[in-house]
């Protein structure tokens, strides 16, 4: 009893010191956080509390996770992703919820996003243990296995060995041991037998032997695992082998070896003071020394087991070490004493199974009687073994029938859940229906009462400016008459468009009725198609037009709405067929309807976009801005067709669309009053196409040079509306040389023969648009030196982000202020944008070779403090005479890394030279080592890092 108190009494020591380091270490942290006020370092500081509260207490490890994620959602994806798989561990090791999946799965996609393979398989391997906790192997298997092909993929094979050791238990927990045993060597012989966790392999090769029963090679692979190791160095590891040595040659039944075996473990364990762990050669030694008939012995050791079990409870011991007792005390003649040993086991046993656990006490005390009468024994046996049986059937229908009655109440209460949340589902989808209704009626409604207030303006504009052509266009000088055109060309857009979208709200209100006339379709279609003809001869498109019905075919239509309908097909039609295309007009009378079909051989419509285009205000994605429109058009065709009684669907294909229209048509409606009516669209409607056209082949004819005063600084314009390119010469004209260019293409060719300061590009252009001429210019030498200004209507916050990490100088919004655009021009033209010039100057050298000096300089600064923990981004922006924020932009463009990363890899690295040379021997000196006062926080970390524990890599 002395030497038991003595042996707690120093296990009571230890833990509570370390307790003491790792509530020290702790509070050290939580001292750090009070004081931080930097955001990157308070997030970090959250991290290591959550890492190191991970195994100590739960709940604190997840609330610090979650404060340090919300700082990290806001600044920094690489580390939002590091929380995640925080937090998704510490569920995991405790078991809370869905064991960390989903938080995990979050850091995998951001992983993804950040195209961080090493992190992804970190993520894989998480995902993986995840899942093999829950017992869902299959799960495991697959995530397990991605880790590893991916850790292979980037070159980390001793890692990806580890992870096959994760892989292996998962193929064991489905009993595949065959599976697991392949992984297993295959682990080895990626690491070698020299690697310090080759014995780790071995041991686990050798256990799943024994499972196979292939005992001859399960002793030889624990034997492997304990070669070359110190005895005094590693008495667990010794004890734990020679434990499962003795159970390979007690099932072969080679007893002496057992023995043997089994008592060395035995003393082992006794030595380094494993009480609990005494308790699996204690229960081998009794099965020894019970098959070699030794009871007194085997008695011995089983009363030893049963006094580590009072101090040391364990259910499952205890049954094991009952059950043995029993068997001797019986077998060597003690009934009674076996009795009442197989009594105590029986009571221990799982309730569910008291049946069985009856049967076999029966049994036992028939043994026990068969020394006085043995044939009434065996009657009473026979008849207790046939009672057994009818209770056993008795007992299982009653528990079937009784799990069928639960499943049937699980399943019908299911079924009333899911029927009762389909029910709040479909009322919620009403709702929101009708909620999306009022909405869209809203809007219609807003859009029109805009159109309808823009109306009066514009006329008053409109009126004001013909007037001035009617008096003072004469005396105006050429830039201020093409400025007036352009206003009342515009005003005129801008009025028919007001008008489409009143047409299409009184549409859908029901305020307009048709004026129908019967109309001979055949000649009135051929004529509204030969209105377009001009049109198509600018873009160089063939327009046919064919008729397979009977030239006397009649429909009742409202002529002026119809025209409506075939102008916006059309049009747009012509407007997406590129040059040298074709457009076909094909009318038919099918059975009770006439069917006219519009098909270009243009770039086709999306298979996303086909359902919506009929849609009020919707507009493809794949629409460049000189084509896009307002979704009004095909809108309002849709209304129209419907109000006619008729049907209207698209259809497209890798090349060209069709848009097919059928009116419904009796024969007996062909009457001789039926007229070809003129045509009713007014001049602006039918010319606006014309126009478009015109523009559109006068962007790809745009002049060089507009000034040539060759002292000032030469600025090009990219822009594909000519009067907002017009309208930009028309400020920077008198201070700058411009050059004008319709897109990115054009503008990279004026730019293999012209010394421009400063480019002025929108963004959607056809052929080359803005996004693609920024990349272009920045990844050329040369170019890349020029500023560029972007100035477009579509930069939302992610677009200007994007662009200005490309590259770009600044972003202006349509519309811009002029006073303002001026101003940043100046200011964008009075700088020095040679950056290569301006690093040779200072430093002498090219950009390549500055970034490496600058790592360098950033590198040597790391080791020379590679032991003080206070090290930050703060003294690298010292050392770098810049500001935290520009050494952050810095290390992060160079290297790919936060600076915290940066410091964190060098460590790392640094400690990695140190353990191949063999300079270090304990977790606390290799702490030290790299600025780290917990050794159990560091072993946390390197085993996150490197993917084995430090033991090993010492070892």
């Amino acid at each position: 009893m002395l030497k038991k108190s003595i042996l707690t009494l120093i296990t009571f020591l230890l833990i509570s010191q370390a307790d003491a380091q790792l509530r020290q270490f702790l509070d050290s942290l939580k001292n750090d956080l009070a004081t931080v006020t930097d955001d990157s370092l308070r997030m970090r500081v959250l991290d290591e509390l959550a890492w190191t509260y991970k195994r100590v207490n739960a709940d604190s490890a997840l609330m610090y996770g979650k404060m340090g994620l919300e700082i990290a959602n806001q600044m920094d994806p690489a580390f939002q992703a590091t929380l995640l798989a925080t937090i998704g561990v510490t569920k995991n090791e405790n078991g809370i919820g869905d064991f960390g999946v989903s938080e995990l799965r979050q850091a995998l996609e951001i992983s993804e996003s950040l195209g961080d393979k090493r992190r992804i398989a970190s993520n894989y391997t998480n995902l993986g243990n995840s899942f093999e906790s829950q017992g869902r192997y299959d799960s495991s298997i697959y995530y397990t296995t991605k880790a590893i092909a991916l850790k292979l993929e980037v070159g980390d094979s001793m890692s990806a060995a580890g992870t096959m050791g994760n892989l292996a238990l998962a193929y064991e927990g489905i009993g595949n041991v065959d599976k697991a045993l392949s992984y297993l060597n295959e682990a080895l012989k990626i690491m070698g037998p020299a690697h310090p966790r080759a014995k780790g392999i071995l041991h686990n090769i050798g256990l799943m032997q024994m499972k196979k029963g292939d005992y001859e090679a399960a002793r030889s692979s624990f034997m492997k695992s304990i070669k070359g190791r110190s005895l005094s160095d590693n008495k667990s590891t010794f004890s734990s082998i020679y434990g499962n040595l003795g159970i390979t040659y007690l099932r072969e039944e080679k007893y002496d070896s057992a023995l043997y075996y089994t008592l060395a473990s035995y003393n082992l364990k006794r030595e380094i003071g494993q009480q609990t762990n005494l308790l699996h050669p204690i229960v081998t030694l009794c099965k020894i020394y019970l098959n070699l008939n030794q009871f007194d012995k085997a008695r011995t050791y089983g009363k030893i087991g049963l006094d580590i079990l009072e101090e040391n409870p364990s259910l499952d011991h205890r049954i094991e070490l009952l059950r043995v007792l029993s068997r001797i005390e019986t077998k060597s003649g003690n009934y009674e004493a076996g009795f009442k040993y197989y009594d105590e086991y029986d009571i221990l046993k799982d309730s569910l199974l008291s049946k069985s656990v009856l049967q076999a006490a029966e049994e036992a005390e028939a043994k026990f009687q068969n020394a006085l009468k043995e044939k009434e024994n065996l009657i009473l046996r026979e008849e207790a073994q046939i009672q057994n049986q009818q209770i056993r059937f008795q007992s299982t229908v009653i528990i079937s029938i009784i799990s069928i009655v639960v499943l049937l109440i699980i399943i019908a209460m299911l079924f009333r859940k899911q029927l009762n949340e389909r029910k709040k589902l479909l009322r919620k989808i009403e709702a929101q229906a009708e909620k999306l209704k009022e909405l869209d009626q809203a809007k219609t409604r807003f859009f029109a009462n805009i159109s309808h207030d823009l109306r009066s303006p514009l006329t008053l504009i409109l009126g004001s400016l013909d007037k001035i052509t009617e008096r003072d266009y004469e005396v105006l000088d050429k830039e201020s008459r093409e400025l007036l055109d352009m206003g009342i060309k515009n005003g005129k857009r801008l009025l028919y468009l007001a008008d489409e979208i009143m047409d299409l709200t009184r549409l859908e209100e029901g305020k307009v009725t048709l004026d129908l006339e019967y109309v001979k379709i055949v000649p009135y279609l051929r004529l509204l198609t030969k209105m377009f003809s001009s049109a198509a001869d600018i873009k160089n498109i063939e327009l046919r037009f064919s008729s397979y019905a009977e030239d006397e075919t009649t429909l009742q239509i409202d002529p002026h709405q119809f025209e409506k309908i075939i102008y916006n097909l059309l049009s747009n039609a012509i407007k997406f067929t590129p040059e040298k295309g074709t457009v076909d007009v094909e009318l038919n009378a099918v059975n009770s309807h006439v069917e006219i079909s519009i098909s270009d051989s243009g770039p086709g419509i999306p298979k996303e976009s086909l359902e919506l285009i009929f849609d009020r205000y919707y507009q493809s994605s794949s629409a460049k801005s000189s084509q896009a429109g307002v979704g009004i058009g095909l809108a309002l065709v849709k209304e129209l067709v419907e109000l006619h009684g008729g049907t209207i669907k698209a259809t497209s294909g890798k090349e060209g669309s069709v848009f097919t229209i059928q009116f419904p048509f009796k024969k007996s409606d062909w009457v001789s009053k039926a007229i070809i009516p003129e045509r009713s669209l007014d001049v602006v409607t039918r010319n606006s196409l014309w126009m478009d056209l015109q523009e559109e082949r006068e962007r790809l004819q745009i002049p060089g040079i507009k000034n040539a005063d060759q002292n000032a600084k030469a600025v090009l314009i990219v822009e594909d509306h000519k009067e907002l390119r017009t309208y930009l010469q028309s400020i920077l004209n008198s201070n700058f040389r411009i050059y004008l260019a319709a897109n990115g293409a054009n503008a990279l060719e004026l730019l293999q023969s012209e010394k421009i300061d400063l480019i002025i590009t929108d963004l959607m252009m056809p052929y080359m648009d803005g996004f693609e001429l920024v990349d272009h210019l920045k990844n050329d030498k040369e170019l890349k030196k020029i500023p560029v200004m972007v100035v477009s209507a579509r930069t939302d916050k992610k677009e200007k982000l994007d662009l200005i990490s490309k590259g770009a100088e600044d972003v202006i919004s349509k519309p811009f202020d002029k006073e303002e655009l001026l101003a940043k021009i100046q200011n964008i033209l009075g700088r020095d944008w040679d950056s290569s010039q301006t690093l040779t100057k200072l430093y002498g050298e090219t950009v390549e070779e500055f970034e490496r000096n600058v790592m360098h300089r950033l590198e040597t600064l790391i080791i020379k403090r590679i032991d003080d923990p206070h090290l930050s981004v703060l003294d690298l922006a010292d050392e770098m005479a810049a500001s935290e924020r520009k050494v952050y932009r810095m290390i992060k463009k160079i290297s790919g890394l936060t600076p915290y990363e940066l410091i964190k890899e060098v460590r790392w690295q640094y400690l990695e030279n140190y353990l191949k040379n063999n300079k270090v021997k304990t977790a606390t000196e290799a702490a030290q080592i790299i600025g780290m006062s917990n050794a159990s926080s560091f072993s946390n970390q390197f085993e996150k890092r490197f993917g084995y524990p430090f033991r090993e890599a010492i070892s």
